[in-house]
């Protein structure tokens, strides 16, 4: 026989620490009293952050040209793989940031020996990492690495913070004179949290 009935008036309804939970989902047996909470609601009707690179087809292509895409939603950790080509306006990747969403961009980083032996078979000294957004569509200078001048081959402070709704794009740039070679992925990193303009 079950041994989990439900009471037809729970005991416990006029408790204020439990009247958060249903009454009516209340059952008690011998060996516990069980009881359903309600959901969280911090993303609740919450939108989540997208980003999405594709790249255009062309002669001599290193990457596949299907899209990659991912979702971001607030209080996750946000990584990116940027694939680096020298066209920066048609393979630039496109952040959607919704209402009531921030985007935090803290950090760029490259895979040591996939940077060096991109230089050497591209022939090539470094890669640069690009920011526009709807405000200024011209993609800016974030990050350099140059092989011969950058101790580190990565960042750590980049303080980049913007929130939505916007669309940002991100571009990983090398010289359009390179030779082709070895593919190169630009890391981004960051987090993306509830807005404060959220009212």
């Amino acid at each position: 026989t079950d041994t989990h009935k439900p009471y037809d008036v729970c005991p416990y309804d006029r408790c204020p620490k439990l009247s958060r939970y249903s009454t009516s989902s209340a059952y008690f047996s011998r060996e516990a009293l069980f009881l359903l909470p309600v959901s969280p609601t911090f993303t609740n009707n919450m939108q989540s952050l997208t980003i999405r690179q594709q790249i255009t087809p062309r002669p001599g292509i290193l990457y596949s040209t299907e899209p990659r895409s991912l979702s971001f939603s607030p209080g996750g950790l946000f990584s990116f793989p940027l694939h680096a080509t020298a066209y920066e306006d048609s393979d630039a990747a496109t952040v959607r940031i919704p209402q009531g969403v921030k985007l935090n961009i803290r950090g760029v980083s490259l895979n040591v020996k996939e940077i060096a032996e991109f230089c050497k078979t591209a022939s090539a000294q470094g890669v640069i990492l690009k920011f526009s957004s709807e405000e200024n569509g011209e993609m800016l200078v974030v990050w350099t690495y140059d092989k011969d001048r950058s101790g580190d081959c990565w960042e750590t402070g980049l303080g980049i913070e913007v929130e939505g709704p916007r669309i940002i794009r991100l571009a990983a740039v090398v010289d359009r004179g390179f030779k082709t070679g070895s593919r190169l992925d630009v890391n981004v990193f960051g987090s993306v949290g509830k807005s404060k303009l959220n009212v």
